[in-house]
């Protein structure tokens, strides 16, 4: 039996080594995710032999237990996953693989041939762009989202300011967020913004602590939109954060734009996570021409 912790914010200089070298610039290998969404997935952790395993604890179901893939220098995979596969029977349990990658689906059908399907989850799917692409948006492609941009700057021309979110202006971001959510929730309750705000809340209050990087615009000294973001790894950024005032227009393209150029200078990839499914937010995402998406599948023992 492995013996699961629960994963916290302490654990997070202990934890990140293994996502950044081995977690495929994935935005679900991250201790921010574990954390700001512990409500939603109850994570939990164990190290053994120097691979990181993870336990997905809420999402369990009557005779299935769910995991994440392992992560580390995994010279004998069918060792590790076997742990996991005797881990689940203690419990009386098969095992859930929850969004795997290609390359951990392609290891399970090399050594367990037919014990395992596969079912590939098109609304976990994660978008990775070039960095350099949303910087300057080039081409006929993202000419719609350069003309937003400058279509923007032209109506709030002298007005506007972009800051690097910091101590001095985080109050200002985390006021917008509240009015941001009242203002949708207020439309009907909906389960699945209330959950993202209670993250958002959990990542703006330990800003610091996780390492974001943001910024915050304003037009005449009111906020009209934020975006935050952290680093996978040495090369991908992940956008975590984007929200803007609905009656700003271009206010979108100015964060993805703005949030390109400003905290990502130094990364190669920009990670905009998925689209779960919702049908706007799918068009948008795919009309930025990602440099190639980050496929994901859910595993089941049979």
């Amino acid at each position: 039996m492995i013996e699961f912790k629960k994963v916290t914010i302490e654990e997070k200089n202990l934890l990140e080594p293994y996502f950044k070298k081995y977690g495929a610039s994935s935005c679900q290998h991250s201790v921010y995710l574990m954390t700001g969404l512990s409500m939603k997935y109850g994570d939990e952790y164990a190290l053994c032999e120097d691979v990181l395993f993870v336990h997905r604890s809420l999402l369990d179901e009557e005779g299935v237990r769910v995991y994440l893939a392992p992560l580390g220098d995994m010279k004998d995979p069918k060792h590790f996953i076997d742990m996991i596969l005797n881990d689940a029977k203690e419990y009386d349990s098969k095992v859930k693989f929850f969004t795997v990658t290609e390359e951990f689906k392609s290891i399970l059908e090399e050594q367990y041939s037919g014990r395992f399907t596969y079912e590939n989850s098109e609304d976990y799917a994660e978008y990775l762009y070039l960095a350099e692409d949303l910087r300057v948006l080039p081409g006929k492609a993202l000419a719609a989202k350069r003309n937003r941009v400058r279509a923007f700057y032209s109506t709030y021309e002298g007005s506007v300011r972009i800051e690097d979110i910091c101590e001095d202006n985080l109050l200002d971001v985390i006021l917008f967020q509240k009015a941001w959510i009242e203002d949708r929730l207020a439309e009907g309750y909906d389960e699945m913004l209330a959950r993202e705000n209670e993250a958002i809340r959990y990542y703006l209050m330990h800003f610091d602590e996780l390492e974001f990087k943001g910024i915050v615009v304003y037009v005449k000294s009111t906020v009209v939109g934020y975006a935050v973001g952290v680093a996978l790894n040495d090369d991908c950024m992940d956008e975590v954060i984007e929200k803007g005032r609905r009656d700003i227009t271009g206010i979108y393209q100015l964060l993805c734009n703005e949030f390109a150029i400003l905290c990502c200078k130094d990364y190669t990839y920009i990670n905009r996570e998925e689209d779960l499914g919702m049908e706007g937010l799918r068009r948008a995402k795919r009309s930025y021409q990602p440099y190639r998406m980050i496929e994901k599948y859910i595993v089941t023992e049979l």
